[in-house]
């Protein structure tokens, strides 16, 4: 029964402990409906305080329908809700708009847990999200870090993320649903090709289940054992950065330059990821060439030289290298 599964993968993973206080991000489909109604069944069993976030992007028609039947939907369990529109078209500047609208939930999710004092939200990415996520992140060149997916607890800012539905395919989620006669609402955009995902799950997949029936299981455990492997090598990195600081401020760390050249390969990109992450609060729009260029700045460039990143550099002086944010 997927109840058992659900509770079962929130017991196994660490993601829950009893009087845990819960933001739950619910659109209106299939998969946050379900998620919702699992914890609610929960709810007394394990004293959750339990408050749903819904983001409205008004990126369609239905947009403002689905709102308000979430909106229904929580009062007829009375669960508190915190929603938001906004129209993302407006604020989207030509950047990919899937990543916009994802950066605005994010921000969302942010004020919710400030306005709440809920440091931990529930996210209902199952099994097939996470195969087409490693799938996107294969065809667009990722390293062992992207190809783990998305983790079933990670952090994001002051925000604890849990994913309790990973166990669980789209397909028992839906039968499950339609069994207990539980309304939800289909983003019809999701069966449009013009987004990356769409496309991953609605041409890429099909053709892949037609050469291997398992490709979902095995891809998602692609990304367990990547976990695994990924772990230890940033554990492992995460204590040579220690050990390479020499100060740190603010908005910059200041590395131990000949000892950064004695790093292998893997462990030099992890710890300069590591210390970008520290100072900028992120890895994103770093890629592969700017991790070549750091490498010949550090190898190959005279003291003084310095590698633009976006919104950060990288400066190369006598013993010292100094990654630098420009986002005071």
């Amino acid at each position: 029964m997927i109840e058992e599964i659900f509770e079962k993968t929130l017991i196994n993973l660490k993601l829950l402990k009893k009087k845990d206080r819960l933001l739950l991000g619910v659109s209106g489909g299939p998969d946050s409906v379900s998620m919702l109604y699992l914890f609610y069944l929960l709810r007394k069993k394990y004293k959750l305080d339990i408050v749903c976030a819904h983001f409205n992007h008004s990126l369609r028609k239905e947009a403002d329908e689905e709102e308000e039947f979430i909106k229904q939907l929580c009062e007829r369990l009375n669960i508190k809700i915190i929603s938001e529109k906004k129209d993302v078209n407006k604020i989207f500047k030509g950047d990919s708009l899937e990543q916009t609208s994802r950066n605005l939930r994010l921000d969302f999710f942010l004020k919710c847990s400030s306005q709440t004092k809920i440091k931990k939200i529930a996210l209902a990415h199952h099994r097939d999200d996470l195969a087409e996520t490693v799938l996107m992140r294969l065809i667009r060149g990722s390293g062992l870090r992207g190809l783990r997916g998305f983790l079933p607890k990670t952090k994001f800012k002051s925000l604890i993320i849990i994913r309790p539905m990973v166990n669980l395919s789209k397909q028992k989620i839906v039968d499950w649903l339609d069994i207990k006669g539980i309304p939800y609402r289909v983003d019809k955009t999701n069966f449009e090709d013009r987004f990356f995902r769409n496309r991953i799950r609605l041409k890429l997949l099909p053709l892949l289940k037609e050469m291997n029936v398992n490709i979902i299981e095995n891809l998602n455990n692609l990304a367990y054992n990547v976990s695994l492997d990924y772990d230890f090598i940033y554990n492992f990195s995460y204590e040579k950065f220690l050990s390479l600081k020499k100060r740190e401020t603010r908005n910059a760390v200041y590395l131990d330059l000949d000892k950064v050249k004695e790093l292998s390969v893997s462990i030099f990109n992890n710890v300069v990821r590591i210390a970008i992450e520290e100072v900028k609060g992120d890895t994103r729009r770093l890629e592969a060439k700017h991790m070549n260029e750091i490498r010949d700045l550090v190898f190959n460039r005279p003291f003084g030289s310095v590698v633009d990143l976006p919104f950060m550099f990288v400066r190369k002086e006598e013993k010292i290298l100094i990654i630098q944010s420009l986002i005071l």
